[in-house]
């Protein structure tokens, strides 16, 4: 026989024994509550658990022991629906079974790794409490439900005010705070895109089904777009924000080298996971550069998405509800009650049915009545004035270069803005109020500069804008004086895309 030669594992490779497992004991069949009949039951439990003691209204000051849990399921086995999967309903359920069914389903959670016994240090009694993984999934059933009113953060003010305290403070927690906020601004924006995806489709199946999704138009009216999305496209719109951030970040880039080393050893040991992230970049400088992409990608991509679905599901909702207004096919209308005692009756009740009514509608005269009509009647037989020859001569040439000059006297481009800077920084820091303003054009370049130069091209040619905090004053306006100023230290790295 021959014997295969068994190469060993090197010593560095990761062994998958050694790596965290979540299907071992307590846990080994963790999701079994959730494959029975009665699943829907467990997790409504387990969303009501997790608001007992960790939801918005938690008494903290009560523990969770048996009777609480007890009390949780009985609690929902008095929803009709949820009680019907655990009983049969056509007969009476006495208090004895649904006290033995609660008491066994606290069994099986405590069995599989939802539960687990706790002991409270105070006053040492034996209590219960949500297992880590039993927290986690809890949770996610929890903000899954969408009867409940969520109060989003304000994720975009809490990264500006966070990036704020830490050119204050100088505290690594708050820069990191700022790229967390940032982070989730990106994150809600796609959820609320992928809840508006939901509702178109969830609009089709009621639009196949002969119905108009009444309770979801109006959860989405009454609830999510007055408390969340007015909110979130004004107060806490990203593109309000944008230019606070940028300029927050300005100032957090412009830390001298010494502070700058000082605070990448304070990131390092708050957040180890930034040393594989970085590759040898300054943590703070790839922090500031992350946030900027998070805060440009919400404004540049994910805020128009987002209002092309909602505009999408409220013009879809407006055409399905003027079609149901317009045609009334229900089942309880006029028309609904004829097709469906045609369905039923014979062929030959059908034939003389249809015959009586063909005999009625012989001498009527079908129109469509104007108020429904979605398109505007146009005379086909209307005359059009005769055009006149087409002339091309001094005063035509003259009137189009005129007409073209005027539309293209303040059209800038940041290229063209940013070409005209150059040539004035290549002899140091300038700023707004020493850029030559002699006309109307040379304002509206002045303010063009500071946009050009935070563009992705004034990224690309190292140019950056810093604000003075003082005033700019001239004939044309009054703004902010910000210096304009090239680099290429590490800070002019193009950003990570």
């Amino acid at each position: 026989m021959r014997r295969h030669a068994v190469k060993a594992r090197p010593t560095s490779e990761p062994l998958i024994a050694q790596t965290m497992q979540f299907f071992a004991a307590p846990r080994e069949h963790f999701f079994r509550p959730l494959t029975h009949d009665n699943r829907e039951l467990c997790a409504a439990v387990l969303r009501a658990l997790h608001e007992r003691v960790h939801g918005a209204n938690a008494d903290y000051a009560e523990t969770l022991t048996r009777d609480v849990v007890l009390e949780v399921i009985l609690r929902a086995l008095t929803d009709p629906m949820l009680c019907a999967l655990a009983f049969d309903t056509r007969q009476p359920i006495r208090p004895e079974e649904e006290r033995a069914y609660a008491g066994e389903l606290l069994r099986k959670l405590k069995e599989h790794g939802w539960l687990e016994d706790y002991r409270d240090p105070i006053d040492l009694k034996p209590t219960l409490k949500l297992s880590r993984a039993g927290k986690a999934f809890s949770e996610t059933f929890a903000n899954l439900d969408d009867s409940r009113a969520k109060t989003r953060q304000r994720n975009m003010r809490s990264a500006r005010k966070a990036l704020a305290a830490f050119i204050a403070t100088r505290d690594a927690d708050e820069l990191l705070d700022a790229h967390e906020f940032a982070s989730r601004v990106v994150q809600d924006l796609q959820d609320d895109i992928e809840y508006f995806r939901h509702l178109i489709q969830s609009l089709t199946r009621e639009a196949l089904a002969q119905k108009v999704a009444w309770n979801e138009f109006n959860d989405f009216i009454e609830k999510r777009f007055v408390r969340e999305y007015a909110v979130r496209l004004v107060a806490d719109s990203a593109e309000r924000h944008r230019g606070q951030i940028i300029e927050a970040l300005d100032q957090v880039r412009a830390i001298d080298s010494e502070l700058r080393a000082l605070v990448d050893g304070h990131l390092l040991q708050r957040a180890p996971w930034l040393e594989q992230e970085v590759q040898g970049r300054s943590p703070l400088l790839w922090l500031s550069d992350r946030i900027e992409n998070m805060v440009e990608a919400a404004c540049s991509l994910k805020l128009p998405m987002l209002r092309s679905e909602m505009n999408n599901y409220v013009r879809r909702f407006t055409s399905l509800l003027r079609q149901a207004l317009s045609l009334d096919y229900g089942s309880h209308s006029a028309l609904g009650r004829t097709m469906a005692w045609l369905k039923e009756r014979p062929d030959t009740h059908r034939d003389a049915l249809l015959d009586a009514l063909a005999g009625r509608l012989a001498t009527c005269e079908a129109r469509l009545p104007g108020g429904v009509l979605r398109w505007t009647v146009r005379d086909r037989e209307a005359t059009y004035a005769a055009q006149s020859p087409l002339v091309v001569d001094d005063e035509s040439r003259l009137s189009a270069i005129l007409r073209r000059a005027e539309a293209e006297a303040f059209a800038f481009s940041d290229r063209d803005v940013l070409h005209g800077l150059l040539p004035l920084l290549k002899r140091g820091p300038v700023g707004l109020d020493a850029l030559p303003v002699e006309n109307a054009a040379d304002a509206v370049r002045v303010l063009h500069a500071v946009g050009a130069v935070r563009s992705t091209e004034g990224r690309r040619l190292h140019v950056r804008a810093r604000k003075t905090g003082e005033q700019v004053r001239n004939e044309f306006f009054a703004a902010d004086n910000y210096v304009l100023e090239t680099h290429t230290t590490e800070t002019s790295e193009p950003l990570s895309r």
